[in-house]
């Protein structure tokens, strides 16, 4: 994140950006792997250990984990259309728009050169230090959402943000 605000030009801006949102997911879906991986072996809930595993062996998309996890081994789902996380999903949207760019079947030629399939980059050329900022924060209040439907007491959750993330309490 703080490559980006201090980026030399808008093109390293862009490049530390879609760098930190990258790496906000990925953060954000390691977690869940690691937490309900520890989660599970805690709680001890007949059927839970293996029905995850079964998940972790297979590879299931982040997706599946965002919408089955939290309500199979927690209290309550996930909301996916606001808060929290409606915002890692977004982050998640505007992620996959970065790697997964599509490409058209047109064809140009511009001083001799032929071009065929063009890459649709907008979503990377948009790219700004503030999503970099949004990026990190997603993650954070990503997190902090999964200890929520977890139990976790509100005051706690810096403690757990600490131990989980890294983030220092606010003093």
């Amino acid at each position: 994140m703080q490559n980006a605000k201090e980026a030399q030009g808008p093109e390293l801006a862009r490049q530390a950006t879609a760098l930190a949102v990258v790496m906000a997911v990925t953060v954000g879906e390691v977690f869940l792997n690691l937490w309900f991986r520890v989660r599970v072996e805690e709680k001890a809930v007949p059927g839970h250990r293996d029905s995850l595993l079964k998940d972790l062996n297979v590879r299931i998309p982040l997706h599946h984990k965002l919408k089955h996890w939290p309500s199979r081994y927690l209290s309550a789902p996930l909301d996916l259309n606001s808060g929290a996380g409606g915002e890692f999903v977004k982050l998640k949207s505007l992620r996959n728009s970065i790697v997964h760019f599509t490409s058209s079947h047109e064809s140009i030629e511009l001083a001799g050169v032929t071009i065929h399939g063009l890459a649709d980059t907008s979503a990377y050329d948009s790219l700004s230090s503030k999503q970099a900022v949004w990026a990190l924060q997603t993650a954070e209040n990503f997190v902090a959402e999964i200890f929520r439907l977890a139990d976790i007491a509100e005051k706690e959750i810096p403690n757990a943000l600490h131990a989980w993330a890294g983030k220092p309490p606010a003093v």
